[in-house]
């Protein structure tokens, strides 16, 4: 709260986070310092009345003039009170850059978008394009600084972030759209986006965590020939077989149409069980070809363990390249420092490995 009236909310539009300034009597919305930060997303690191710390972020570290990444403090009774209180580092390196574009998308009358990132001023380029679905799936990509895909353009590849059909920032009717439809319309969506942009690219590979994983594995499934590598964290493989050992086994149910109450979990039935497997990346295990690198969060209790080591050892019985990396201490995001830094240099090596870069 703000005040007895007005709330502070964080909201996605697009491909940025902002902040709204909300009057709870008249249900009148204000979006706080919008084109101020240009292109950048902003959140609220913490807040006591009308006194709040902003996060300025892009994923562009080297901004414009008019555009500073860093923390910022801020009344928000008076919106020309903002003063910067902290700059990153980064702001100041004018040599380690990347550079992005927003790019729009069209399925069957349904927009979507994507952001581009690529390498900058100075950078190699592999001519490798990598397709990053993210995970949720009712989340988005914003513009907000990505430590992964910046390493990745620094290193020389192009990715490509889409927000599919279920997104947040695209409208309520697109996020009611996906349950019960996915692995089809968002892996639809996703192939159709990479395939825009393909062109000029000498390869092609994916990566992607969770429902990101999920959305990988189908892509590799049902579009065999065109991905050449894949780099998967903790994915969804099998709803039908997840849905009584995760902690969200309302997601499995929810995701694959299936009706549930939180308060009387539904009996297994043979319909529920079968809704989920037909929508699971496992019913096009036979058609995958592609090397595929697979990280696993052993205390993993959201997407269990079992579904990726089960992948894998479906795709080495018929002989498909696969490499597993298990970090014993860490969960479902891979986001402490070492973890992270060891799984990305791995999916650098790995896609270094099997598509010949030099």
């Amino acid at each position: 709260w703000i005040d007895g009236r007005n709330l502070l909310l964080v909201s996605f539009t697009g491909t940025k986070s902002v902040l709204i300034k909300m009057n709870t009597e008249s249900g009148f919305k204000e979006n706080l310092w919008d084109g101020r930060f240009g292109t950048a997303s902003l959140d609220v690191l913490d807040q006591v009345g009308s006194r709040c710390l902003l996060f300025v972020s892009d994923l562009n570290p080297v901004l414009s003039e008019n555009t500073k990444q860093g923390i910022f403090s801020a009344d928000l009774s008076n919106e020309s009170s903002i003063k910067e209180f902290w700059k990153s580092s980064l702001c100041d390196s004018p040599d380690v850059n990347c550079k992005y574009t927003i790019e729009s998308f069209s399925r069957e009358e349904r927009a979507y978008n994507g952001i581009l990132i690529r390498p900058g001023e100075g950078c190699s380029d592999l001519k490798t394009l990598i397709v990053f679905p993210h995970g949720g799936p009712h989340s988005m990509y914003t513009t907000a600084f990505r430590h992964d895909t910046y390493t990745l353009a620094q290193l020389g590849y192009t990715a490509l972030l889409v927000n599919y059909t279920g997104s947040l920032g695209l409208g309520q009717e697109s996020i009611d759209m996906l349950p019960g439809n996915v692995g089809d319309i968002d892996v639809k969506d996703v192939h159709h986006a990479a395939m825009q942009i393909a062109p000029g690219f000498q390869h092609v590979v994916v990566m992607g965590g969770s429902h990101g994983g999920f959305l990988s594995a189908h892509l590799i499934g049902q579009y065999p020939d065109f991905y050449k590598a894949a780099a998967i964290r903790n994915p969804v493989i099998d709803m039908s077989n997840m849905v009584g050992v995760s902690d969200i086994p309302d997601w499995c149910y929810c995701e694959a149409g299936v009706d549930y109450s939180v308060y009387r979990p539904p009996t297994p039935n043979v319909a529920g069980i079968a809704a989920m497997l037909d929508k699971s990346p496992i019913r096009y295990i036979d058609q995958v070809k592609c090397p595929v690198l697979m990280l696993i969060g052993a205390k993993d209790l959201r997407v269990p363990p079992s579904q990726g080591l089960r992948y894998v050892r479906y795709l080495k019985s018929r002989g498909v390249p696969c490499s597993l990396r298990v970090y014993p201490e860490d969960c479902h995001p891979l986001s402490s420092v070492p973890v992270s830094a060891d799984s990305l240099a791995h999916v650098h090596l790995w896609f270094k490995k099997h598509l010949n870069l030099s």
